[in-house]
């Protein structure tokens, strides 16, 4: 029999990012209509060609923005977003990214990944027709999968509004859907269809398999050329459950790790095609193609026909590591494409793929954890700084102008030295020192604009991390990272941001925070190395930001904000291994936190996080010293973490900032709606922990665009303080 390789997903933002500048441009008027919409049809023909000529067929995975808002989009959620004249992409717009006359909604991580989807909302159980978006119109052509995200993740992942039940609005997804997709298959001989059902591979409440039952109930008669097949991505579904969707006629995705436990059961029989994962799509670390042949070659020569596919969709990965300065072996989306197909061949009998080796490296054991002192004394040490009530302050970063990106594009280019782009910095970063104290801040920032991610900066400033030109990774929307390659235990030999902070001091009287980004997001952020365990990552990247800390404390820094958004992102999923591996990753997180925080008494400690679920690891915070925590909240409507935050330390109240407003929109809530966020806050929380600032840093933002989101913060914490008893 024969073994065939296919993809889940592909990069769709473009090699070049030009899926992200099209966005852009159309954002901001400079493109219409129908030329972005020409271009959007250039992009999508780009993004199936090259995959079929690397592995011969191809995943029509092409979302503008997100495929959970998509897919919702194409049920009819969000109709009330709709413009009198606007098209498609103006309503996607409004529910991503918000309107003067309108929030956007909310949006959170998508499992244990740094890609954000955008949470939809159905106020509803009864949906209209399925009608896809002009973009996702399935085109019909031999060896191409058309993908959706299924109703059973989509119900789970979704808001609901009091009163709508999950289940049936599961139903009324299915059977919308199941009726498009019988009219598209007997309209088009070679439709094929992959159903991304990400949940299913956690584990099940009773209320889920209720739903995945009511999700899959209306799909049970649809009638394809090729079964349907379902991608999992995270975690494993249970045997019983993949048996009942393969004898609904579903093939579904399987762990290469499950499937000797998997062959034991009904499922395995019952299953129409095998789909197996073999390689890490998360992972640019070579995969060993020995371990899959160990496993699957017992299943060829039963006579077994098997489909080998990646992890996941490849959309985490950057394209190519051409053009890259890297070791040999690393492979991006392209490389890990082209060794599947290679796998596959070499499956059938073809020549065996080399085995590709990386050097080994020690990793520490994390130490013990150490105390702060009480938080009154703290308080106490701290008073010096002698902020008022309702203290304003920024999150870190401010608008990442064309002039900041020309000054680095001349330093890139040759045509002005290291110490002309050090003097172009400086005056931006005493320029917005100056901005900042005209706006009423009272804790200002020095802006970021020496750096070009907050992750990357850094790592490109310590031994034991390799970064790239060119190896951008999809985060959100047209937001794209470019993660570095975390290689071996990191060092510094001297001081990574010191310099830029004095200059900053140097221009105010006001305390400027000292700005670094935490050790367990800088792990998250960055590619790991295949069998270290979280523990022993983060305590090791812990050790550098540590002795940066130590650097600007004795530079006379008083605030210093350590960001860590990444903290709840690779928490592990709630699968059968999620006992032993979050008793690691806690104990990782503890210690990492506790070292980097336990600063002298007198130090404000400051920290932020944003996008995901808190809940779960609001206890792993119970050993930082931190102060002061802003978090992200603009777009949620549940405070319920932020209680849990404040309530968090025995030995007093955390200060807390909640967002009052969304840096990912354009627009302001406006004043009157800020100071109605910060009374809600006051209502369980003391006037002096209290703080006021956005929900994130504001780099991808204009001046002009938060000077008016500023000026309504700030006017904000004045009319709260004019309001207290004495004032």
């Amino acid at each position: 029999m024969t073994v065939s390789a296919r993809l889940i997903g592909y990069p769709r933002i473009g090699p070049a990012r030009e899926l992200k500048w099209a966005l852009e441009r159309r954002w901001s008027g400079r493109i219409q209509a129908d030329e972005f919409m020409a271009r959007v049809a250039e992009l999508r023909a780009a993004h199936l060609a090259e995959q079929r000529q690397l592995i011969g067929s191809a995943v029509d995975d092409f979302f503008l923005y997100d495929e959970v808002l998509e897919t919702a989009l194409m049920f009819g959620a969000g109709a009330e977003a709709a413009i009198e004249g606007a098209d498609a992409f103006d309503r996607l717009t409004a529910l991503a990214r918000g309107t003067p006359q309108r929030e956007a909604w909310e949006m959170t991580k998508w499992f244990d990944t740094n890609y954000h989807f955008v949470v939809p909302f159905f106020d509803t159980e009864a949906v209209g027709e399925f009608r896809p978006l002009p973009w996702r119109e399935p085109i019909g052509e031999a060896e191409t999968t058309w993908t959706v995200l299924g109703p059973f993740s989509l119900a789970r992942l979704a808001k609901v509004a009091d009163g709508v039940d999950r289940a049936r609005l599961a139903s009324a997804l299915a059977t919308a859907f199941a009726d498009w997709a019988g009219r598209t298959a007997a309209a088009m001989p070679h439709f094929r269809l992959q159903i991304d059902e990400p949940s299913l591979g956690l584990l099940l409440t009773e209320a889920d398999e209720q739903l995945l039952a009511a999700a899959y109930a209306p799909l049970a008669g649809l009638q394809l050329a090729d079964p349907a097949f379902v991608s999992v991505q995270f975690g494993q579904p249970s045997a019983a459950n993949v048996e009942t969707l393969a004898r609904l006629g579903f093939a579904v995705q399987a762990r290469l790790e499950d499937v000797p436990q998997l062959q034991e059961s009904a499922a395995w029989t019952a299953l129409p095609e095998h789909v197996i994962s073999v390689m890490d799509g998360r992972s640019v670390w070579p995969d060993s193609f020995t371990s899959a042949e160990r496993v699957l070659a017992p299943l060829i020569a039963a006579g077994e026909s098997l489909t080998i596919v990646p992890s996941t969709s490849l959309m985490f990965l950057p394209y190519t590591v051409a053009g890259e300065e890297l070791p040999a072996g690393f492979q991006f989306a392209r490389e890990k494409t082209a060794a599947l197909a290679q796998w596959a061949a070499a499956l059938n009998g073809g020549e065996r793929p080399a085995e590709a080796q990386l050097p080994d490296r020690e990793w520490p054991e994390p130490g013990e954890l150490a105390s702060r002192g009480q938080r009154r004394e703290r308080r106490a040490a701290q008073a010096d700084l002698d902020l008022p009530a309702f203290p304003t302050t920024s999150t870190g970063s401010l608008p990442q102008t064309s002039e900041v990106r020309h000054l680095r594009l001349q330093l890139g280019r040759g045509e002005i030295d290291e110490a002309s782009y050090r003097r172009g910095i400086d005056r931006l970063i005493t320029d917005a020192i100056a901005w900042q104290e005209s706006k009423g801040l009272d804790v200002l920032v020095h802006g970021e604009f020496e750096r070009t991610d907050m992750v990357e900066y850094f790592a490109e400033k310590m031994d034991g991390f390799l970064t790239t030109r060119n190896g951008w990774v999809l985060s959100y929307g047209s937001r794209c990272t470019r993660p570095p390659i975390l290689a071996g235990p990191p060092t510094i030999d001297e001081p990574m941001t010191v310099r830029e902070w004095r200059i900053a001091q140097a221009a105010t009287g006001k305390p400027v925070k000292g700005m670094l980004t935490g050790p367990v997001t800088i792990v998250n952020w960055s590619f790991r190395p295949r069998g270290v365990s979280d523990d022993r990552l983060f305590w090791a990247v812990a050790g550098p930001i540590a002795r940066e800390v130590s650097y600007l404390v004795e530079a006379g820094a008083r605030v210093v904000q350590i960001d860590e958004p990444a903290v709840r992102e690779r928490w592990p999923l709630r699968t059968a291994a999620a006992p032993r591996l979050r008793e690691i990753y806690a104990r990782g997180v503890r210690a990492a936190l506790n070292r980097v925080f336990n600063q002298p008494a007198h130090v404000q400690m400051h920290t932020h996080m944003c996008y995901g679920d808190f809940g779960e690891i609001v206890p792993l915070w119970s050993d930082a010293g931190v102060d002061v925590a802003s978090i992200e909240f603009s777009r949620s409507k549940d405070d319920s973490y932020i209680r849990l935050f404040y309530d968090l330390f025995a030995d007093g109240h955390l200060q807390i900032g909640p967002g009052v407003f969304d840096v990912h929109s354009p627009h302001t809530p406006g004043r009157e709606v800020m100071a109605e966020r910060l009374d809600h806050f006051r209502e369980f929380m003391e006037i002096g922990d209290l703080w006021v600032n956005p929900d994130c840093g504001l780099k991808t933002r204009s001046w002009d665009e938060i000077e008016r989101q500023l000026d309504d913060m700030v006017s904000a914490a004045r009319e709260m303080r004019a309001a207290l008893p004495g004032d």
